[in-house]
């Protein structure tokens, strides 16, 4: 009989055999991605354009023009589109960040050719109705002013425009009036730069055949061909580059009358995804605050109870990273926290990671990464998160190898060059006179 009174062995993991992506091209030249995966017949196909808030020449165009692929298209209607999908129990998704423009759709494998005959409509043959146009500027500016009524919003806000300046893209600066100043022509002139085969790539995911040939000969045959290329004359799509203004002041404050609670943005511009550092500040992120049982939480929410929860982390963009630590608390609570956050980081500066912790975030930091290839989408999903900045499989390897062998000495060091609290923006929203 099983004796549990002894607790079972723990092997440590020393390697993992991810899937991998394989590359395949349609006949017009656009770049498929397939992670061959799982064993229900469902798939994942996901339509990448670089068509992110970072081409746009106005505010809103690049989310407004995503969005409204899906409001009709030359064959189906808003509904008949609702309806298709409804009816297949397909599902499909739109998506802007700041670099790209997302088209993705889940279907049965079984149903993909009637999936990806409306899927190829909405893509190729959007129509843009102006009174579905007029309706989701309204909708989207309602949704605009009620989320500028809380302190996280406002306080994210100027974060990102302290960092980054006013101008820049990854700045969040959309107004009231810019929902004004848009019309129908500034989304069809969006469309036609950027939704078409010279500017797109697509990442399948999910049960499909060992040679890819019933998916790929189906993507071939819906977007493959040359209907929807870009006109010759336009070119190849030229990447606008633009300068990042940090504020030289380090202290910011939004006020918002009558707040009960103030939000609180802490951080620091951060190394790429292609730094040598990068894996190992990844560990010293998550200590200080990128998991519940993190330094931050267990100062400021379970010791001083400032806040229900509060944590770091890293956002990686293709032309930027920065650290950033969030949290909102009491308005009478803001400068204690602000210096509990200061005195945190000044430990990691001092005082080495003891092993017992460093073991903990170790095995917490392996159990996410197992979980980033837990089933097809989250490898394919993976995979996007290495392609999209030129890296290969190699960059887990890596990974794995850091987390294995770094110590509290070397966390210690690392904190002394990237964690100084005077190097980092501040920025609090909420009321001052509570």
């Amino acid at each position: 009989m099983l004796n549990r009174a002894i607790q079972p062995t723990v092997n440590p993991i020393d390697h993992i055999d991810i899937v991998q992506a394989e590359k395949r091209m349609l006949s017009n030249g656009i770049p498929v991605y397939f992670v061959d995966a799982g064993t229900q017949d469902v798939v994942k196909i996901d339509f990448v354009f670089e068509a992110g808030t970072w081409f746009q020449t106005k505010n809103l165009v690049a989310s407004i023009c995503n969005s409204m692929l899906e409001e009709g298209s030359q064959n189906y209607p808003a509904s008949g589109i609702a309806e298709k999908f409804d009816f297949y129990g397909a599902y499909i998704q739109l998506v802007v960040d700041q670099n790209q423009g997302f088209i993705n759709v889940i279907s049965l494998g079984k149903h993909l050719p009637a999936i990806l005959d409306v899927t190829e409509d909405i893509l190729k043959r959007p129509v843009f109705p102006e009174h579905e146009f007029q309706v989701l500027i309204a909708k989207n500016k309602q949704k605009f002013l009620f989320e500028n009524e809380k302190v996280r919003t406002l306080c994210q806000k100027k974060f990102t425009q302290v960092m980054f300046g006013d101008a820049h893209p990854y700045a969040i600066n959309n107004k009231l009036e810019d929902f004004d100043l848009i019309s129908r022509e500034d989304i069809l002139q969006f469309y036609h730069s950027f939704y078409h085969s010279g500017n797109c790539q697509i990442l399948v995911a999910g049960k499909v055949d060992p040679e890819y040939s019933g998916v790929l000969n189906l993507l071939d045959a819906y977007f493959g061909g040359d209907d929807w290329a870009s006109p010759s004359a336009r070119g190849p799509i030229l990447i606008p580059e633009y300068a990042i203004c940090p504020d030289p002041q380090k202290r910011h404050w939004v006020e918002k009358a009558n707040s009960i609670q103030s939000a609180i943005r802490v951080g620091k511009n951060w190394v790429p995804k292609t730094h040598s550092d990068y894996h190992a500040l990844s560990v010293l992120s998550t200590i200080l605050g990128g998991y519940f049982g993190s330094r931050l939480m267990a100062n400021i929410r379970e010791d001083k109870g400032y806040t229900y929860g509060i944590g770091s982390f890293v956002l990686t963009l293709k032309k930027a990273s920065y650290l950033v630590i969030s949290a909102e608390v009491g308005n009478e609570n803001v400068e204690p926290t602000l210096t509990e956050i200061k005195a945190e980081m000044k430990k990691l500066q001092t005082d080495p990671v003891s092993d017992n912790e460093l073991e903990t975030v170790k095995s917490y930091l392996l159990g996410e990464f197992l979980r980033d290839f837990d089933g097809p989408f989250a490898l394919a999903a993976s995979f996007k998160a290495i392609n999209d900045f030129g890296l290969d499989y190699s960059f887990y390897d890596q990974y794995l190898k850091v987390l294995r062998n770094i110590t509290g000495e070397e966390l210690m060091l690392l904190a002394k060059q990237y964690l100084n609290p005077e190097e980092c923006y501040t920025v609090v929203a909420g009321s001052k006179e509570n």
